[in-house]
């Protein structure tokens, strides 16, 4: 038995089918300052000519999967259209005289490289995007035609290093009965793809590649992340069998998905989705999520030489308030600094980035790109029921001074004469131990408390949860969590406060009686755990606190 990932649920029992990844020889020549209008010519054809490759991929995910799982296309279109990396560039083009293969490939690297050093899951998997999009514009440079997944015309498991989401895109699930990878994980958005095409999928399993050849049969279980090489006929039959009551199961959640989620004694747990940006509300709508319980607004702000001006996080801001037509909206200030850094900022290097200069404290030392920020959120509340939410609080003065900037914005907009919500509600992240102990102190300056279960794990173990030598200590189970969390809910609750849980552990269905036990109003997951997750709450045997 082999242990990888489980990153789409499932089992499958096939012949593997081994994708070869193309090698792409980038070639890298000086050009002459005469041939500059040209190579720039030549990257503008390769661009149009990806994003219309793009859009066909697109209509064809439209029709077979709905509207609202072309998110990550039109993501992609997005990076495409991006002035600033298209500006990136064309200086390499220009000012260090490169081939524009090279070019391309050299800035969509570096980008890449830049999501896959982030400590936070959703982000670094976007790294596995700009990768997508460097390699198709390459392909289109070089003239090379990727056919491969065309030659399947059987059942079979793909065995390969790794997936792009335009690959998985293409799969036809008559055909491609599961996915297994060498890399990746389960917040990718290949992994994401897979689960809504319903292909049962293990990722991050090593050099499997070395054990494996065209037509050995495996099976997977994709909700255990095990792999059985030459399965026998009983494993075999049972893996069939499991994957047709797992499809048949699927289909009755997502009907059900859309209704409340109440447990045995009455008590409505909202289900929300956490995303990163505006096209990631579609997926939430899709999977019955009840709102937004987590917005991370420093994807905006990540990848620029310039901070977004007020008007085009207002607009960002806006859509997903208008999207999701009067469900709540909680939108975190920018978790910027630890290992999320801008190049329009002087910040200096830190021995210990994830206990220093981060957050809420970064903006408090920013007070102008602070009070931008909150004055763009302010605007968007007028589009529906948003909500605002601080992370890395660590102290009742840092809260204050976090009101008091809200509040000097608020005065900002009314000076303009720009409209804005009057009743706007006002929470933080739990996340630092101290704020876990306090939490009756903090509790009557804010509407709610949102748990961010992964930092509050790792800083109260002091254990990087990316380290696999004291991987050990980061247990979400741990009493010491519970504890805090207990502590927390009861804080709030006795000041007429609710509280969320927005981490990983708010997805996992291991934790989910216990948060609810511990009488947590709110959890906020991957969208697509939505679904397991209604039907985990729904009659759940509990008597909340």
């Amino acid at each position: 038995m082999i242990k990888g990932i489980a990153a789409s649920p499932g089992y499958a029992a096939e012949p593997v089918f081994v994708l070869k990844q193309t090698e792409l020889v980038i070639p890298r020549v000086k050009i002459a300052a005469a041939l500059v209008e040209q190579e720039q010519q030549k990257l503008r054809e390769a661009l149009v000519q990806v994003k219309e490759e793009i859009a066909v991929t697109r209509e064809d995910v439209r029709q077979r999967l709905g509207e609202h799982e072309c998110a990550i296309f039109d993501s992609h279109l997005m990076i495409l259209d991006d002035p600033t990396l298209i500006q990136e560039m064309d200086n390499e083009i220009i000012e260090e005289n490169k081939n524009a293969t090279w070019a391309a490939h050299h800035v969509f690297s570096g980008h890449a490289a830049f999501f896959e050093q982030l400590d936070d899951g959703y982000l670094r998997e976007r790294a596995a995007d700009f990768k997508d999009l460097r390699d198709k514009i390459a392909r289109h440079m070089l003239g090379i035609i990727d056919s491969s997944l065309d030659q399947i015309d059987r059942p079979v498991i793909i065995v390969t290093h790794d997936l792009t989401p335009s690959q998985t895109a293409r799969l036809n699930p008559e055909w491609i009965k599961g996915i297994v990878t060498e890399i990746g994980g389960t917040t990718s958005h290949s992994a994401i793809l897979a689960r809504t095409l319903q292909i049962p999928a293990v990722v991050g399993c090593g050099k499997i590649l070395g054990d494996i050849t065209d037509d050995t049969n495996l099976a997977l279980d994709g909700n255990t992340g095990e792999l059985y090489l030459h399965p026998d006929a009983e494993r075999i039959t049972r893996y069939h069998r499991l994957q047709r009551e797992y499809v048949e199961e699927l289909a009755n959640l997502r009907d059900a998905a859309h209704a409340p989620a109440l447990t045995s004694d009455g008590k409505r747990i909202e289900v929300a989705g956490n995303i990163g940006t505006p096209e990631d509300c579609k997926s939430v709508l899709a999977n019955g999520g009840d709102g937004i319980g987590l917005f991370r607004s420093e994807f905006l702000f990540l990848e620029r030489e310039q901070m977004p001006s007020e008007e085009e996080q207002f607009e960002a801001y806006a859509a997903v308030a208008r999207e999701m037509a009067g469900r709540p909206v909680i939108i975190r200030t920018m978790d910027i600094g630890g290992d999320k850094h801008l190049p329009y900022l002087q910040m200096e290097p830190e021995e210990n980035p994830f206990l220093g200069f981060r957050a809420i404290r970064l903006c408090l030392a920013e007070k102008e790109m602070f009070l931008t920020q909150l004055r763009a959120i302010l605007r968007a509340s007028t589009f529906g029921n948003v909500k605002v939410m601080f992370p890395m609080i660590a102290t009742v003065e840092e809260l204050l001074e976090a009101k008091a900037l809200w509040e000097l914005a608020k005065e900002q907009l009314v000076a303009r004469q720009t409209p804005f919500a009057e009743q706007i509600e006002t929470g933080i992240m739990i996340e630092v131990p101290s704020a876990a102990l306090i939490a009756d102190q903090l509790a009557p300056h804010v509407d709610f408390f949102s748990i961010g279960s992964n930092d509050l794990i790792q800083y109260t173990f002091a254990a990087d949860r990316m380290n696999q030598k004291v991987g050990y200590l980061y247990n979400p189970g741990h009493p010491a969590i519970l504890r805090l969390i207990d502590k927390v809910v009861q804080d709030a609750h006795a000041q007429g406060k609710w509280v969320g849980v927005c981490g990983e552990m708010a997805g996992d269905p291991l934790y989910a009686k216990e948060l609810v036990g511990l009488g947590v109003d709110e959890l906020s997951m991957t969208p697509t755990s939505i679904p397991k997750m209604k039907q985990e709450i729904q009659g759940m045997v509990v008597h909340s606190k």
